[in-house]
């Protein structure tokens, strides 16, 4: 048996991403993430937003950063596209769209 798995990102310049992939099949998809400014410290209190992406988006929920910057989503479904948006101090710092698989 084969296991694959897919994620699609697009990085802004300077950007770290940090995803875990597992390749035991589960039924539920999930997004964890840290939220870091350019010199590479956890932004704590930031606000992300959580999309169902489509015609209109569609806000599914919204998460504050601890203080090492991190959040999490889940459960997804899979095969659908999800936005995500990362604020602070009022001002969007990323948009990143995903496909939970």
């Amino acid at each position: 048996m084969s296991s694959s798995a897919k994620f699609y990102f697009k990085p802004a310049e300077g950007e770290y991403i940090e995803t875990n992939v597992r390749l035991v099949p589960e039924k539920t998809a999930a997004i964890c993430g840290t939220v870091r400014d350019k010199s590479d410290k956890p932004q704590q209190g930031a606000l992300v937003l959580l999309f169902k992406s489509g015609q209109e988006n569609v806000l599914l929920g919204r998460h504050i950063t601890d203080e090492d910057g991190q959040f999490s989503f889940g459960p997804l479904e899979p095969d659908v596209l999800y936005l995500i948006k990362v604020y602070k101090n009022n001002v969007k710092i990323r948009e990143l769209e995903i496909i939970a698989e």
